[in-house]
């Protein structure tokens, strides 16, 4: 099945939950904590995790939706962005980026 990327608070982590990306936790400039991406949660990660205050993790889900689905959300998303970005000058490098990276996350 394919998967989607998810952001839950980690008070809605559960153990066998996927980290989709990399985390790295800093408590006053230092790095205290790190996971890899591709690590299966455990309830002492999640433990530790809530210890060192993360609020957020970025884990894969199964994604029910048919190609289609994902297209027409996608498609959605996209026209939402464009609506949102109206007033904005999207040949200004930065914004550009900006508004490519949003698009990138409301479209997986």
């Amino acid at each position: 099945m394919k998967k989607r990327h998810h952001y839950l608070p980690i008070e809605q982590a559960l153990p066998g939950m996927v980290i989709s990306a990399p985390m790295q936790i800093s408590q006053q400039g230092f790095l205290s904590m790190t996971l890899p991406a591709g690590l299966v949660l455990t309830q002492e990660n999640i433990n530790q995790l809530i210890a060192h205050r993360a609020e957020f993790v970025d884990v894969d889900l199964d994604d029910p939706r048919s190609d289609e689905q994902v297209a027409d959300d996608a498609a959605h998303a996209a026209h939402r962005l464009l609506e949102i970005f109206e007033g904005a000058d999207l040949s200004e490098p930065y914004m550009a980026n900006f508004f490519d990276q949003v698009l990138i996350y409301r479209s997986t």
